[in-house]
């Protein structure tokens, strides 16, 4: 402690080498205020304060630094720190404040023979190139960073221009060399060879080109990864751009409570420090918003991404779609799908929903076109999200031209392949898509059996209006209204869990034995599965005891075998039932009663307990779900009693 008294320069210095940034941040501050820092301790603390979040202090201490490396006639160091202020000004949103600091730093550079610096500066004209859509010149940008740090052997500086080649090269259609030099800087910095900056760089920079191939599980394994990376170094800053990569994974899975919660909170954490990545955030937020039925709320979101420099496409498309404005979904998409800057990532995103729009718009040689550039760009990157896509818009190009086996067969390799990857949104819309073309085709049989799996699978997911639209094709005049009582199970945290086990194989044993042992309650106490997607069960009782009874022996064989929690949600309520499948509100709020719960609990609606004096109940409460315009009682069954 007598160190830190005596020496607070030399002590913030030790602190910040050890990671320890709030430590180091509040050392050199009150150096500074007792001192003159030296160039480069400025600099450190303009680089604590961003890794502790204290956004609003750090273009102070570089624009310092920048200063007096200039007067202490340190031209390479102060054109460094200017690309370093330019980066940030970028992220901000000041594109032209961002181009006078490029300018100042090249003018610096000019003056001075080759050096490291000079490939920073390349490595941010680089990536201004690449958002720009200037491919050639952001690879050969790229290149010539990498260059310079292998020849003045600064390794993040090298790696860093191997990571951006890769993510130019896999935005002009060359996935696998791309991949290969992303797997090669990645590697980098999992061994530990860079510093923080450029660790998390390179794992955000790997994530996001994963995600814009839709190769979302190699994107989940890297978002872990920085996850444990901000952790271990005491990051509180940059966790805010991992939940906005985090958010569109767990969207594609189907994880709507839990992509919502990431993509709001990532938007809530950015939008003072790094508005560009804010405005992601807030796209997400719009499109699980949508997903979920929430028109007003989603175009909210979109608005706001919109100001923040992210153009809400193809989300605003759809949800004009959504709104029933088809028209104007029309000409929306089609002048976002004429813009011919955006990469070829970028397309892939976009045309899946040019296909939708054109089909509802009764234009199907429109569509057809959307789907040839799909498949075209699926082929190249070689993903089973792009390839699943590509089948289901040929399959609603085939539908919508009359040919329903063709579209059968398409819709059916789509299910398929998003079924293997967990999308579980995707393969409900296979499922309604199936049935139609079943329909089409003249088995009614099998094409009710379809849209009764879909319809289970949309309400489970909360996705209200898909679940709707769904049961108007089901015919509600072949339903029959019944009283049941519903259960809707989920392990917490699966997506960690899964993680953290030594191997996939030993997940999927894991699974197997949590599976077997569920389905063995829900035979002792006389329940129906009706569902069971991924790691959570849907069943149905015909007494509300059994399902109390059927949760409570679920929870203590969990507590007992198993390493993991889970949640469990119980609710008696009316439904309509089509042979083995069951629909309609009660359902619904049954599965956002299980989503409300906690790990180890059983969430029960009072309804459900009436009658069971027995049943003891803690934490009485009342909750709001979101679709239903009244709150519900509801109360935790104290299953450790029992």
């Amino acid at each position: 402690m007598s160190q830190v008294v005596q020496d607070p320069l030399e002590a913030g210095r030790q602190a910040l080498r050890r990671r320890e940034w709030a430590e180091g941040y509040e050392l050199l501050k009150g150096a500074d205020e007792s001192m003159d820092l030296e160039p480069e301790d400025l600099m450190l603390l303009g680089e604590a304060a961003m890794w502790i979040g204290q956004m609003d202090a750090v273009a102070a201490y570089f624009e310092r630094a920048y200063r007096a490396h200039l007067a202490a006639g340190n031209t390479l160091r102060a054109a460094f720190v200017a690309t370093w202020i330019a980066h940030n000004e970028r992220n901000n949103l000041q594109m032209s404040v961002a181009d006078g600091w490029m300018s100042r730093a090249k003018r610096l550079l000019d003056l001075e023979d080759e050096a490291a610096e000079h490939g920073y500066w390349a490595l941010q004209k680089s990536l201004d190139a690449l958002n720009e859509g200037d491919l050639s010149e952001a690879l050969a940008l790229a290149r010539k960073a990498e260059e310079l740090g292998r020849r003045f052997g600064d390794r993040n500086l090298e790696i860093r221009g191997l990571q951006r080649q890769g993510s130019v090269l896999i935005a002009q259609g060359e996935a696998a060399e791309g991949r290969l030099l992303l797997n090669e800087a990645s590697t980098a910095a999992l061994a530990g060879e860079l510093d923080p900056f450029s660790t998390l760089t390179v794992y955000c920079n790997t994530i996001g080109a994963c995600r814009d191939v839709a190769d979302f599980e190699r994107a989940g394994e890297w978002t872990e990864r920085a996850f444990d990376f901000c952790d271990a170094n005491s990051a509180v800053a940059f966790p805010g751009m991992c939940r906005v990569n985090h958010a569109e994974v767990m969207k594609f899975k189907g994880r709507f409570t839990e992509a919502q919660e990431l993509a709001d909170r990532a938007g809530r954490e950015l939008r003072g420090w790094l508005p560009r990545v804010a405005g992601a955030a807030l796209y997400e937020l719009g499109e699980v918003r949508l997903r979920l039925g929430e028109l007003a709320q989603a175009e909210q979101a979109f608005r706001e991404a919109d100001e923040f420099g992210r153009t809400p496409e193809p989300g605003l498309s759809l949800l004009r779609l959504a709104q029933g404005n088809v028209k104007g979904a029309l000409a929306s998409i089609r002048r976002a799908a004429r813009d011919k800057s955006p990469t070829l990532p970028a397309q892939a995103r976009l045309l899946p929903a040019a296909v939708d729009v054109a089909v509802a718009a009764g234009e199907p040689d429109e569509a057809a076109g959307y789907a040839e550039r799909l498949q075209s760009i699926a082929e190249a990157f070689d993903t089973s999200a792009l390839k699943a896509s590509a089948a289901f818009a040929r399959g609603r190009v085939a539908l919508a031209r009359g040919d329903a086996d063709s579209a059968y067969e398409d819709f059916r390799q789509a299910r398929v392949t998003w079924d293997a990857t967990a999308a579980n949104y995707d393969v409900a819309r296979a499922r309604e898509q199936l049935g139609v073309a079943l329909r089409e085709m003249g088995d009614e049989d099998a094409a009710i059996w379809e849209l009764q799996a879909a319809a289970v699978r949309f309400e489970r997911l909360g996705a209200v209006r898909d679940a709707e639209r769904v049961g108007d094709l089901l015919m509600r005049d072949l339903s029959t209204e019944v009283m049941k009582t519903f259960l809707f199970t989920d392990i917490v945290g699966s997506t960690e869990l899964a993680s953290a086990v030594a191997s996939d194989r030993h997940w999927v044993n894991l699974l197997r034995r949590h599976d077997d042992a569920l389905r063995a309650i829900f035979i002792d106490f006389k329940g129906q599965v009706v569902d069971h997607t991924g790691d959570g069960f849907f069943a149905a009782f015909e007494e509300a005891r059994d399902a109390i009874g059927a949760a409570i022996a679920i929870q203590q064989a969990v507590d007992q075998d198993f390493e993991f929690d889970i949640r469990i949600g119980v609710h008696a309520d009316g439904a309509l039932q089509t042979r083995e499948n069951y629909h309609g509100k009660g359902v619904h709020a049954a599965a956002r009663i299980g989503a409300a719960a906690a790990g180890r609990e059983i969430l029960a609606s009072h309804a459900t307990l009436e009658g069971l004096p027995h049943v003891a109940a803690t934490n009485h409460r009342t909750i709001e779900l979101k679709g239903f315009k009244e709150p519900v009682d509801v109360c935790s069954v104290a299953w450790e009693q029992a």
